[in-house]
């Protein structure tokens, strides 16, 4: 009898450990699983990801419903990202957004452990808020370098359906979820860094967007005052040769002068505003300002209309029609910031100066430079600057009430 006994327990002992290698087994399938289809499935699709390895769970699991919320880096609030199986009884309801503490998966973000309620209908976060829900709840955190990103829900319709073994294999799940999670997010980092380097990359050189992409200054909605030396560089009589001269012809010399002049802006410090049609705005001493923003403005002014004499030999051997240029400008506090929308923004200055440096290139002639007193003032101040200025009469410029003193800038072409 006693023989019978020990041979019936060694058969229920045989019997356990399979069940348990086969739920390891199954497990491992599991994960296994879910690993490959970050193979398979470009990170670039990252909801369609999601997605697919909650099905796998669901598959695996049986499970009624399986949610994932990732945190806002902004809000720094858990939203629902991807959904497997039913969510809520199928109904539709507003995004789901929950503060640190807030709700059961917002206490789990808080305390970065598992939270298990074995029938919804006696927790009052369910029961006292009408949501009508049934069965068991689990929300695992899910955890990457030591914070949590994001929470896992399990729920099933059937009160107390998960064993503390069930709960340990949820967080395995979420600990492989956590591998995706932290791609998504290196991912999306670079993808807006990237979108910084090609915002940053309009308005400055390759090397100085590349050391400005963590400055919140140029990539941010707003502004704040500046001392900047606004230069504009128009194509003199322009209007009449666009009336006579073919279209392509026209922005092919365009181009051209376009190509000559950007370089000569962001080989001296400055900030190409935006193109103006015929011409061009630049903004010298931004992001930072320096004792030496009047003197490379009027440095690059010269350079520009040294360029200009070489492209207008240029345009001419090859037929096509010659440019002169004038250039205007002028120093003083201006507000700088992004304008637009936090999709689709241009990084600008505005105020006086800016009207002014537009006003002095317009009665500026061919081949002119004309700057303001302010940036006279600037460039004298300006230890070692040797720059040949030109008193030139009063002037009365539309927008600016007071008597204009400008100056001509005598150099060698």
């Amino acid at each position: 009898m006693m023989e019978r006994d020990i041979l019936n327990l060694l058969k229920d002992r045989i019997v356990s450990l399979e069940q348990v290698y086969e739920q390891k087994i199954s497990e491992l399938s599991l994960l296994k699983e879910l690993g490959d289809t970050l193979k398979v499935t470009s990170i670039s699709n990252w909801n369609e990801l999601f997605t697919k390895q909650l099905d796998i769970v669901k598959h695996y699991t049986g499970i009624y419903s399986i949610s994932l919320m990732l945190i806002d880096d902004e809000s720094q609030e858990l939203h629902v990202v991807s959904v497997s199986g039913l969510f809520f009884g199928g109904e539709k309801r507003p995004p789901i957004k929950l503060r640190r503490g807030e709700g059961v998966a917002g206490k789990v973000y808080e305390t970065v452990r598992t939270i298990y309620i074995p029938d919804v209908t006696m927790d009052p976060n369910f029961s006292d808020k009408g949501t009508r829900q049934q069965g068991s709840l689990a929300c695992v955190p899910i955890i990457s370098e030591g914070a949590c990103v994001g929470v896992l829900n399990f729920r099933d319709n059937t009160p107390r359906s998960f064993s503390p073994n069930d709960l340990r294999f949820f967080e395995l799940i979420a600990d492989q979820l956590s591998i995706t999670a932290s791609l998504v997010r290196t991912y999306r980092e670079l993808l807006t860094l990237e979108k910084k380097r090609n915002n940053l990359s309009r308005y400055f050189s390759r090397g100085l967007a590349e050391h400005l992409v963590a400055d919140d200054r140029l990539t941010q909605l707003g502004g704040e005052l500046m001392m900047v030396t606004v230069l504009f560089a128009d194509i003199s009589g322009f209007t009449p040769l666009v009336e006579k001269c073919p279209v392509h012809d026209v922005v092919q010399v365009l181009n051209r002068y376009f190509e000559a002049v950007v370089p000569s802006i962001f080989g001296h410090s400055g900030m190409l505003d935006k193109f103006l049609g015929d011409g061009v705005m630049a903004v010298f001493g931004i992001p930072d300002a320096s004792d030496k923003d009047a003197v490379n403005a009027i440095a690059c002014a010269i350079d520009i209309q040294r360029k200009v004499i070489d492209l207008k030999s240029e345009l001419a051997a090859e037929g096509l029609f010659p440019i002169d240029v004038g250039i205007g400008i002028a120093s003083g506090i201006v507000l700088a910031g992004n304008i637009g929308t936090q999709e689709q923004m241009n990084y600008t200055v505005i105020g006086e100066p800016v009207n002014l440096a537009q006003r002095l290139e317009s009665i500026a002639g061919e081949a002119e430079i004309i700057v303001a007193k302010s940036t006279y003032e600037q460039a004298q101040a300006c230890p070692g600057a040797q720059i040949p200025f030109e008193p030139m009469p009063t002037v009365k410029v539309k927008g600016i009430s007071r008597d204009v003193h400008p100056f001509r800038i005598r150099y060698t072409p």
